[in-house]
């Protein structure tokens, strides 16, 4: 269990997107929604992650649920951790990663959350999102986790005063020794957390390289876990072919990527687009949640089916002001989607937005997930068994700020391959 990689995300979606840069031929990583009761060291995979499910949590909250896991783990015999933080600094990043440092005694941590594969990048010290700090970005509108300050150092030193560094670019870039030399130094001046620039993989690579340092934890996002993994290039899935009226998007980010990507789903005709009015799925849950059925009952079955928010398009809107009815809205979708599945026999579910994904996986009452590949990058995909439904479904998960355009579109033409003929694109 020493040499098993344990991944601590803070979101479903986080979760899956960095965990899957650990997996090896024939051997899954094993996504646990709890670890109550069960042994971690779970035979046959290459790594476990686990779901703190600590985002929408206090910073106090979340130090004393990360800490109680980590310790947990760690008494088990756990060693090799990796602490999983949004690529744009959402949630709790400083507390967390105080937590996991105290529960494993960590000497100190290596923090670079770029994920250039998505347009992440950490210049200055500034995290960027397409070139554009993220305080100039929809980030720093989010309804529920806003981040306002673009430079990470400023964020961390909140829980490490006075011990936070910057590594620019040109440090990173250099040889190996020199990169190692200057954290050994500052280490001894009473450094705890360095903040990595990265703009490329390769840059990414160089952090890992120092993977041999005592008492090192890395800390950061899909670009990192891919580069400690030593992962070479986004896999490819062995990709089930499904019917596409077998095949069920659900999406609850309110991102205007997200948006655009439902968009362009719907518009291949390849898919039925139903929208939940988030009002009154707030005020009139049942009667919401029978329209909806009604009008999935009438929907023609050879189509997959697209669900998302009205505030996809909204993100204004009155029912998405705070987080605690984005928990009720993301209910509200895990309830709809166990009863779409059970009704039209889906087998292919693909979920967008970390707690929307995680409610449905507890509303299908399942606590594992194992996950073999990306079907597409940054889009992991795997399977779990239903205890609800008493079978297994094929999952794809995705973060609302992920993918380009037509992600959506290309993952149901990879899990349905065959499109539609004419006359049915026209029913």
């Amino acid at each position: 269990m020493k040499s098993q990689w344990f991944i601590i995300a803070d979101d479903f979606t986080g979760a899956g997107d960095s965990a899957i840069q650990f997996g090896s031929a024939g051997r899954p990583v094993r996504l646990l929604l709890s670890t109550q009761g069960k042994s971690p060291g779970v035979r046959g995979t290459a790594a476990v992650v686990v779901d703190t499910d600590t985002r929408f949590l206090s910073p106090d909250q979340a130090y004393e649920r990360v800490e109680k896991t980590t310790r947990e783990l760690y008494e088990a015999g756990a060693r090799s951790f990796f602490k999983k933080i949004d690529s744009t600094l959402r949630g709790n990043p400083a507390d967390e990663i105080a937590a996991v440092m105290d529960a494993a005694s960590y000497r100190f941590a290596l923090v670079a959350p770029a994920a250039p594969r998505n347009g992440r990048t950490v210049i200055g010290g500034h995290c960027l999102v397409n070139g554009r700090p993220i305080s100039d970005t929809e980030v720093s509108k989010d309804p529920f986790t806003p981040v306002k300050d673009s430079r990470i150092a400023s964020i961390l030193e909140r829980r490490f005063p006075g011990a936070v560094r910057e590594l620019g670019l040109e440090l990173v870039r250099s040889d190996g020794g020199r990169l190692a030399g200057k954290v050994a130094e500052e280490l001894a001046r009473g450094a705890r957390v360095f903040v990595l620039d990265a703009e490329t993989m390769d840059d990414l690579k160089a952090a890992a390289a120092l993977i041999g340092m005592d008492g090192v934890l890395f800390v950061g996002s899909s670009g990192l876990a891919e580069a400690v993994a030593s992962v070479q290039a986004a896999r490819k899935a062995t990709v089930p072919r499904v019917p596409l009226g077998r095949s069920l998007f659900v999406i609850g980010s309110v991102t205007a990527v997200s948006a655009l990507q439902c968009a362009r789903l719907a518009g291949t005709g390849n898919a039925t687009e139903l929208v939940v009015d988030s009002d009154a799925a707030l005020s009139s849950p049942v009667d919401e949640l029978q329209r909806l059925l009604s009008l999935v009952r009438s929907a023609p079955a050879k189509r997959a089916l697209l669900i998302r928010t009205s505030g996809s398009n909204n993100p204004g809107s009155a029912a998405l002001a705070d987080k605690y009815s984005g928990l009720a809205i993301s209910g509200f979708l895990g309830e709809l989607t166990l009863r779409i599945a059970r009704d039209r026999g889906i087998r292919f579910l693909f979920a967008s937005g970390g707690d929307t994904a995680a409610r449905i996986a507890g509303a299908m009452k399942t606590d594992a997930i194992d996950f073999f590949a990306e079907l597409l990058p940054g889009l992991p995909f795997g399977s779990f068994r239903s205890a609800a439904l008493g079978r297994k479904l094929y999952f794809v998960t995705k973060s609302g700020g992920f993918g380009g355009p037509d992600a959506m579109a290309d993952a149901l033409a990879l899990v349905s391959p065959e499109p539609l003929p004419r006359k049915e694109l026209s029913a």
